[in-house]
């Protein structure tokens, strides 16, 4: 069944006023009143959509969320394989129209809803589960090695994120460099840093 077109735009609207106000004020600070008067509509429609300002946040960064985790299930061999640079530009021509919420999303941190943490923990898995099935070579932990990985891909999700493709290839450059650091603790046969 279609959704109706007025509800869409209702939803989109009272969704684009919270990410306004999330850049000027913490999410502790934003109210329900504060919602509907930026985005022009009453309290009860408000409620006709979502539960609470909470229920807001949980369904924008469930979306998002589920949007990251088809980019990272499409793509994370090709991360770790190295191939960075057509990574980056397929990465930021789908997330290109959600840049600016995922950026505001990414400094929300509540319980249960923390679109960074989440999906850095779905990093942190991926990663385990790799270097899991490689078998490390050194006596080094395999949560290290997946901490490492996970901290250099989140390093690099939030510098495209804020800064798009400014300075991209010497980022990329250092990247290689350090994934080619952390990977020789899985596979010696990678080539030195």
């Amino acid at each position: 069944m279609t959704k109706d077109v007025r509800k869409i735009k209702t939803e989109r609207d009272i969704q684009t006023a919270f990410l306004e106000l999330l850049t000027t004020r913490p999410f502790t600070k934003v109210t329900v009143s504060d919602i509907c008067q930026k985005s022009l509509t009453s309290r009860s429609t408000f409620y006709s959509h979502y539960l609470d300002k909470y229920d807001l946040l949980d369904r924008i960064v469930t979306y998002y969320q589920t949007m990251l985790v088809q980019q990272l299930d499409q793509n994370f061999n090709q991360m770790v394989a190295g191939d960075l640079e057509s990574l980056i530009h397929k990465v930021i021509i789908a997330m290109a129209p959600h840049r600016r919420a995922i950026q505001i999303l990414f400094t929300v941190h509540e319980p249960h809803v923390d679109l960074k943490e989440s999906f850095r923990q779905l990093l942190h898995t991926e990663w385990r589960h790799y270097i899991q099935k490689q078998g490390p070579i050194h006596e080094v932990p395999v949560e290290l090695i997946a901490d490492m990985g996970t901290s250099m891909h989140m390093t690099l999700i939030e510098w495209v994120i804020t800064h798009g493709t400014d300075s991209l290839p010497a980022v990329i450059e250092s990247i290689s460099i350090i994934r080619k650091a952390i990977l020789l603790q899985i596979d010696e046969s990678q080539p030195s840093p």
